[in-house]
């Protein structure tokens, strides 16, 4: 891995996690061909799932899930423990270096508690990449789930919606490009058409207008914020075979969000 190469990184969802596609094999042939790849990953319907066995009902408001106290145990133990380290397995089965980690790690992610309604639920961040650069130039994928910690004299674990930390991780690290691997084709349209390509003007209308909603927005906010700052934005459908290697090429597929 050239400790000097281009940055992606990339966010896969929690609903494209243990999906028939080839994204790790595709993280592991971007790694060996010199690329510096960084992870960012989701994991909300294990999350939920695991809730579920506890006897813990789960809350949703716009979109974002609702973390009180045992909330935050069963989202920290899945993300940073379970879901990660999986991953970070399977990154080594296809033959890629690979480290685990979470925001909290490092001062990697510091989070400010925005809207009570959502409990412990960071909704602004700062970012240190230190830790992450130093996990690059020794040769290694940083894994990361979206834990991190209160900013504050209290201290404690914050959660963090996954889209908006991977792009603010992404403009820190001043990354080439950031990919959202999800579910679906890209940004679609009123009619349901799949747009290829969006300014930030044009992808803040669609959030303005209620075309884009749920869980597209933070994935907009994110790209309109990377794009602005000067890097490639793309949300593709990483369910399909080789969509990761996709984005790389003339033809990326999906939504494109460009200034």
């Amino acid at each position: 891995m050239s400790k000097n190469g281009p940055i992606t990184l990339i966010k896969i969802g929690g609903s494209t996690l243990g999906a028939e596609d080839t994204s790790l094999a595709d993280v592991a042939a971007l790694q060996a061909a010199g690329e510096r790849v960084v992870i960012v990953h989701g994991g909300g319907p294990e999350i939920t799932s695991w809730m579920g066995k506890l006897g813990i009902r789960a809350e949703f408001v716009r979109g974002l899930r609702v973390t009180d106290g045992p909330s935050l145990e069963v989202a920290t133990a899945v993300l940073a423990g379970l879901i990660n380290k999986r991953l970070v397995a399977a990154l080594a089965a296809e033959g890629a270096r690979a480290v685990g980690l979470c925001g909290a790690d490092g001062g990697l992610v510091r989070g400010a508690i925005t809207d009570p309604a959502l409990g412990r639920v960071a909704g602004a961040v700062s970012i240190d990449p230190a830790l992450v650069y130093a996990l690059l130039k020794a040769g290694y994928v940083p894994v990361i789930a979206p834990i991190g910690a209160e900013d504050g004299p209290e201290g404690g674990l914050v959660n963090v919606n996954a889209d908006t930390v991977a792009g603010s991780i992404a403009v820190a690290l001043e990354a080439q490009r950031l990919v959202y691997l999800t579910d679906v084709d890209g940004v679609m349209d009123a009619n349901g058409r799949v747009l290829s390509l969006l300014s930030p003007d044009m992808a803040e209308g669609l959030m303005a207008s209620g075309v884009a909603k749920g869980g597209m927005i933070p994935k907009l906010e994110a790209c309109v914020g990377a794009a602005r700052a000067g890097l490639g934005a793309h949300i593709v459908n990483g369910t399909r075979p080789s969509a990761l290697r996709a984005v790389l090429g003339a033809r990326p597929g999906g939504t494109t969000v460009r200034a």
